[in-house]
């Protein structure tokens, strides 16, 4: 027995409830960071993205639905769409957009008006503007970033994040106390209830934050992806961004364990207090 209690780390019994609370926190705040970083560098960011928009190959057949009073303009803009565009496809974030060219290379930024400038360069380069980006994607995205998506719930959801997490930090832990026979032992007291009930209350704001802006998030993504394929005929494809959604509802996920955790706490607190003052 001596030797498997040698095998246990010291630190070990002494991490409390409120520490892996601390941890989840720690990882909730890192999962929103990356969401909101999204499309903001070519390196990693660019593949978290909340929708993408880009062109659909030649093949692609015309609608030919009878509810098309003017079958002709669809006609107009799949001509247009089939030029040697220039770029490739649009990703749309919380903070930037991303380009990916022709030629493979992709370009972030969180100015769509730097990105516009780049790809009239290139089409400056090839003695054709009018192809650089035939059905205007950048603006669509850029609207979509600027006008649709709103990232300011996320940022309080994290602010609240921190603080519950501030807060946690805040609880006592094990110390030695001496008892009324003269030795020595480990004791933790219980947190302050107006520390905890705050605390209770953030995480509680936070869930209810996030929730709402990921859902937002969600719905408004593909509404706007299925919209512009309506809009533009299908002569653009577009796409929901995996890892956004994961993050975003991962996130969600590990605010309502805080939440949860911080009343069982409360809960588990009052009731041993209960059983203490009736004995």
């Amino acid at each position: 027995m001596r030797g498997q209690a040698d095998i246990i780390p010291g630190w070990l019994p002494m991490i409390g409830y409120h520490h892996i609370i601390m941890v989840v926190c720690s990882i909730i705040i890192i999962l929103l960071s990356i969401l909101l970083a999204g499309c903001t560098s070519s390196n990693g960011l660019s593949n978290v993205y909340l929708v993408s928009l880009q062109y659909r190959n030649a093949s692609t057949s015309i609608p030919s639905d009878p509810e098309l009073v003017n079958p002709g303009i669809a006609d107009k803009i799949y001509n247009v769409s089939h030029a040697n565009s220039t770029i490739r496809e649009v990703r749309a974030g919380y903070m930037g957009l991303c380009l990916t060219l022709s030629n493979g290379a992709r370009l972030c930024s969180g100015s769509a008006a730097a990105l516009a400038s780049m790809v009239k360069a290139e089409g400056v380069q090839v003695n054709d503007t009018a192809t650089a980006d035939p059905l205007n994607l950048i603006w669509i995205a850029n609207n979509f970033k600027e006008k649709i998506v709103f990232d300011g719930l996320i940022f309080i959801a994290v602010v609240l994040t921190f603080l519950c997490f501030i807060l946690l930090a805040t609880f006592p832990g094990w110390h030695e106390e001496v008892d009324e026979d003269g030795s020595e032992r480990e004791v933790k007291p219980f947190p302050s209830r107006r520390v905890m009930q705050v605390a209770l209350g953030s995480s509680a704001l936070s869930f209810i934050f996030g929730l709402v802006s990921i859902l937002w998030q969600h719905i408004n993504s593909s509404a706007a992806g299925t919209m512009s394929e309506s809009l533009t005929y299908g002569a653009i494809e577009s796409h929901v961004g995996t890892a956004a959604m994961i993050l975003g509802w991962a996130a969600v996920v590990c605010l309502g364990i805080v939440a949860l955790a911080l009343l069982i706490m409360i809960l588990s607190i009052r009731m041993l207090t209960m059983l203490v003052d009736d004995e």
